[in-house]
């Protein structure tokens, strides 16, 4: 394959990598099931094009080393490669369920796939530029052979990722392999399951006898409610899975109140779409109005108190999304 299309081919498929691992952590998980199969199968391309990439490489330096020249480029052009192999040597090592969440000394080893891959995006931009060639590419792509190539790597990749994905299901324990790549946890078992913290945020300390739960923004009546407040309001129960980025998935019995009873004393103004769910910490993330009314303000899991890593005093339950996106230590409620 030509140098130029095989250059161009490697950084649309970290890109592509790189948005599709994005989105389906962004998205509602019913939205993101085709974004995991384009990852991995994009994943698997890649795997394939370095064939390519390592002829170029070798030619490349077989050039510049025997003319004794050697720019910062070529250092880029390592740290890149490196960075790229690191990224997918763990994402296959992830898939083929070679390695877990807790690997190691629990940290995920798929935040650093994640981190090299953020890493390698502009590392590699950097290094097309800089080695960019004059000349139209379409002579590149235009002849039969970059076409027959091309098809060649599109089945090539196809193949190859159900091969992947039958020899993961084959490895996994039954049922426990998600879409999403995350690794089961532990079910129904109440606070027993991992603890982890988005934005490496420290665990507040709060007092259940001083922490208030804020309503406000788009509603007739702000309020601020207590732990008692709460706990007074209708219990409601829900079984649902939170799937972690960091890479495992738990299923457990949830209970609190609904998003929707709290935000209904209060009314909502007619025209308010959104809500915005606020941490103690800061972090916060806007959930469509009438999504946000199915959801749950848990202050139990598994008919335990919620420890203070999984939450305490209230944390947000909300189905079908990622596991950063389910609020700790809830602080309020804007509607917007």
């Amino acid at each position: 394959m030509p140098r130029r299309l095989t250059n161009l081919l490697l950084y649309l498929l970290v890109v592509a990598e790189v948005a599709t691992g994005i989105l389906g952590w962004l998205l509602p998980e019913a939205r993101a099931l085709p974004l995991y199969d384009l990852h991995r199968l994009f994943g698997t391309a890649l795997v394939l094009l370095l064939f390519w990439k390592q002829v170029v490489v070798r030619s490349s330096l077989r050039r510049r080393l025997g003319r004794g020249h050697a720019d910062r480029s070529v250092l880029v052009g390592a740290l890149t490669g490196l960075a790229l192999l690191g990224t997918l040597g763990l994402g296959l090592a992830w898939t083929l369920q070679l390695v877990s969440f807790d690997a190691l000394w629990g940290y995920s080893p798929l935040n650093i796939h994640v981190f090299l891959a953020l890493g390698t995006l502009p590392l590699l931009l950097w290094h097309l530029l800089r080695r960019r060639e004059r000349g139209s590419l379409a002579k590149d792509l235009a002849t039969r052979r970059s076409a027959l190539r091309l098809v060649g790597l599109s089945i090539g990749a196809l193949f190859a990722w159900q091969a992947f994905e039958r020899v993961a299901d084959a490895r996994a324990a039954a049922g426990s392999r998600r879409a999403s790549g995350s690794k089961h946890a532990g079910s129904f078992s109440g606070n027993d399951f991992p603890v982890t913290i988005w934005q490496l945020d420290r665990i507040p300390g709060l007092d259940p006898a001083t922490w208030r739960l804020g309503v406000g923004g788009r509603v007739a009546v702000p309020a601020s409610l207590s732990y008692a407040d709460l706990d007074a309001l209708e219990s409601r129960e829900m079984t649902t899975v939170i799937d972690c980025t960091g890479g495992w998935w738990s299923e457990q019995v949830w209970q609190g109140v609904s998003v929707g009873d709290v935000l209904a004393a209060s009314g909502v103004a007619a025209g308010a779409s959104a809500v915005e769910v606020v941490s103690v910490t800061g972090h916060h993330w806007t959930f469509p109005l009438d999504e946000l009314r199915g959801a749950l303000l848990a202050t139990r899991v598994g008919g335990e108190t919620l420890t203070p890593g999984h939450g305490y005093p209230v944390r947000l339950v909300a189905p079908g999304r990622r596991g950063f996106q389910w609020i700790k230590w809830v602080d309020r409620l804007e509607v917007i």
